[in-house]
């Protein structure tokens, strides 16, 4: 399936982003979710991203960006679910840390791309009066601009790209240190020798709040400007859409190989999220995040498939068990208070702990089946899409890529047989959870390290799976640049 490029070429969702991320956090709340600007900026760059390499870097880059801010929205589920009020201001300032410091390292790269792309873009075809036009205030942006791009003359004014990007820089900075130095005052809260300044941490939030939103709005500003005179510069869009009609759109090969790339992480997502982390009976990686990925994976894949309403079917299930799981888990342990060996000493516990077993039993079935739907779809994958493009009859080339095509569906049977082996360790650990504190006897001792039993067999699977992943994606890739089909860069 090819993606039909849109008439602004994308640039009209990217504007739109915009709106989603010049606003200050505060503290770990964000009003206006970031996850949804990143998600317009990634589905703005689809088409973009076939172009040039600038272009296809950013793409990468915002779409990591995308994973990063939900991440960050499930972190602040965690703080103010599992975490108690104690630890919290500790675990809030070590988490805006880490996430603001992954942020810098993908989202300050992903805008140098995408401005480069769009200066290459420009400069190739002599076009793109918005991108070269000179800024307002030009003498003033000269002084803080260093100059480093090869298409840039020392001598010239400074263009509004260079203004532009210069103050995205900036801001991303900014936004980031403002959410997270008010945090650092935690530190002073115990120690006897200094002021306790998180007493005032609210002043030192809205202080940075107010900063952040003055900056952002600036941003703003800029941003709303810059895009509307990029969707204003016909030529400029115009040609954008010409290249890909001309050199993007016609190799279908190009899409099939990008569409796997994205589709091959969201099902590594998937195992990855299959394994169990038990804390006090309840998983803290539920089956259904597992089924959630792994739908997503074989949904964008459907059309290079025939198999995929079956697994669809499978996954749905899959899901719908997960759920029913994790609210029997939260029920039992949670909200009525059960403890693992509560099974053990009364009829009513013993009931609701053959309850658990049932559903882990089912879970694990339909985990099997997922498996052998997915790989399904993978055989279908392999022998359509690796090996060789015969344009003729050749029974020497067709024997060479059967014979690819069987090392790789045979590589599978692993994957399949650790599949079934984390399944039946799943149930094991279900049955086996009421006798884990009891000490003594062999069994007990294995009942209370079957948890990480499971955990090193899922890390097994985990292993094979993207192995044998990557050996399909090396080969698929194998494939499309025997015919010409590349990056971006070589659609040109």
């Amino acid at each position: 399936m090819q993606i039909r490029p849109r008439k602004r070429m994308g640039f009209l969702l990217i504007a739109i982003a915009a709106l989603f991320l010049w606003n200050a956090d505060i503290a770990v709340f964000d009003l206006l979710p970031d996850v949804i600007g990143y998600s317009l900026i990634a589905l703005g760059m689809s088409s973009l991203s076939y172009l040039n390499y600038h272009f296809e870097e950013s793409a990468k880059r915002f779409n990591r960006m995308v994973a990063l801010s939900a991440a960050r929205l499930a972190y602040v589920l965690v703080l103010f679910g599992l975490v108690n009020s104690v630890d919290r201001p500790t675990t809030m300032l070590l988490g805006n840390f880490v996430f603001g410091v992954l942020e810098l390292m993908i989202v300050l790269p992903a805008y140098k791309h995408f401005f480069e792309g769009l200066i290459y873009a420009g400069s190739r075809a002599g076009v793109g009066q918005s991108i070269f036009k000179p800024t307002a205030w030009s003498k003033l942006w000269s002084l803080v601009i260093k100059r480093k791009s090869e298409f840039d003359d020392r001598n010239t004014a400074v263009t509004a790209t260079e203004s532009f990007s210069f103050m995205t820089a900036l801001f991303a900075v900014l936004k980031i240190l403002l959410n997270v130095l008010p945090e650092f005052t935690v530190l002073t809260e115990q120690s006897e020798k200094v002021v306790n300044l998180y007493a005032y941490v609210w002043m030192f939030r809205a202080a940075a709040v107010l900063l952040g939103t003055l900056v952002g709005g600036i941003w703003l500003l800029m941003a709303l400007r810059y895009y509307i005179g990029v969707l204003r510069d016909c030529d400029f869009v115009q040609l954008l859409h010409a290249q890909y009609m001309k050199d993007v759109y016609p190799n279908k090969d190009l899409f099939v190989a990008r569409r796997y790339k994205l589709c091959s992480l969201l099902l590594l997502f998937g195992v990855i999220l299959s394994a169990d982390l038990p804390m006090d009976g309840v998983n803290l990686l539920p089956d259904l995040l597992c089924a959630i990925c792994l739908i997503a994976g074989i949904w964008l894949l459907r059309h290079y498939l025939t198999a995929w309403k079956a697994a669809l079917a499978v996954l749905a299930a899959y899901f719908t068990v997960s759920v029913l799981e994790y609210y029997w888990q939260i029920r039992y342990f949670k909200i009525e208070g059960y403890s693992a060996e509560a099974a053990l000493k009364g009829a009513e516990a013993t009931e609701a702990h053959t309850v658990s077993i049932v559903f882990s039993a089912i879970g694990a079935l339909l985990f099997v089946l997922v498996v052998a739907s997915v790989l399904r779809c993978l055989k279908e994958i392999i022998r359509s899409h690796t090996g060789y493009e015969i344009k003729h009859t050749d029974m020497q080339t067709y024997g060479r890529m059967n014979t690819l095509h069987k090392q790789l569906i045979r590589g599978l049977v692993p994957v399949q047989i650790m599949a079934i082996v984390c399944a039946l360790g799943s149930v094991a650990y279900t049955v086996m959870i009421p006798y884990a504190r009891l000490g003594g006897e062999w069994f007990y001792v294995l009942a209370s390290l079957m948890w990480v039993i499971n955990l090193f067999l899922s890390v097994v699977f985990v292993v094979i799976f993207s192995e044998k992943n990557n050996d399909i994606m090396e080969q698929l890739h194998n494939r499309y640049m025997l015919t010409g089909v590349g990056s971006g860069e070589q659609a040109e």
